[in-house]
């Protein structure tokens, strides 16, 4: 059986319009009226092997269901030129011949070699790509603009004008909770509790679930935005991990502010002292 491969990540396919249809029309070309199976990865990077179509695919060859794999270009098969070897050497083990549409893989020196820079090229490409996209992010987070909708409880994401607005029944909540903790009602005796409480009142969640769970409200509780301090390009997402930068890379963005700074401190205070207990 011929199996198609196609990719395109959300980022490719809004700046540069990459067509699954496209890319399965130019395969499908090649085998003419042959019967295939498609495997489409849309919206997945191409720096992964953690890709559902793809996934598929691997244990399709391994089952022994599939002897071709047919694919557009090398990088619609993987960003990463190690990557791109790793596959090509699992399926060749098995007797599975891999084709592109553009740029043809031999097993001669020459196309080894051109298969290798292929890879290495697109792999360049793909970091040159994404360190302007940052450097364009951390312009615009120095211009006081938010870069998205960060879905922050209390705050609304203002698309126009690129800043963050008050919602005011969700503020109402986030006072409620800052209270809350600080002198407990009746009833309510400290982070779990105060989720107990809003579930059971059904105040949704930022998302719109009917469940608060404990670290959420210490989420809200720790963070900074509600006294007016926005932070971005604090955490670093590259080579597919999540880091804490360094402080002196935050970038500061002044938001409107919903607490108190003497109430969030005292919070702070107490959250430092009960985390220690």
């Amino acid at each position: 059986m011929i199996a198609i491969y196609a990719r395109v990540s959300t980022e490719e396919q809004a700046k540069h319009g990459f067509s699954i249809s496209a890319q399965i029309r130019e395969c499908q070309a090649l085998v003419e009226s042959q019967a295939t199976l498609t495997f489409i990865d849309e919206g997945f990077s191409g720096e992964t092997l953690q890709r559902p179509a793809l996934e598929e695919l691997r244990q399709k060859i391994q089952a022994g269901e599939i002897n071709t794999v047919l694919c557009l270009d090398p990088d619609r098969l993987s960003r990463k030129l190690l990557h791109q070897l790793l596959l090509t050497e699992e399926w060749e083990k098995r007797g599975v011949e891999l084709s592109f549409v553009h740029g043809d893989y031999s097993k001669t020196p020459e196309g080894n070699l051109f298969y290798a820079l292929r890879g290495a090229i697109s792999e360049f490409e793909k970091a040159k790509i994404t360190e302007r996209m940052c450097r364009g992010r951390r312009e615009k987070a120095r211009q006081g603009r938010v870069l998205r909708d960060f879905q922050i409880y209390g705050y609304d994401y203002d698309s126009e004008n690129e800043q963050l607005v008050v919602n005011l029944n969700e503020a109402k909540v986030v006072e409620h909770i800052f209270n809350w903790y600080l002198n407990p009602p009746r009833g309510v005796g400290g982070i779990s509790s105060i989720a107990l409480t809003l579930t059971s009142q059904g105040v949704p969640t930022k998302r719109g679930a009917k469940q608060w769970h404990r670290q959420v409200v210490r989420q809200i509780l720790s963070n900074p935005t509600y006294i007016g301090e926005f932070y971005q390009n604090k955490w670093d997402t590259t080579n597919s991990q999540v880091r804490l930068r360094p402080v002196q890379e935050w970038i500061l963005i002044p938001c409107p502010s919903i607490i108190e700074p003497k109430v969030f401190h005292r919070v702070q205070e107490k959250l430092s002292v009960n985390s220690r207990s």
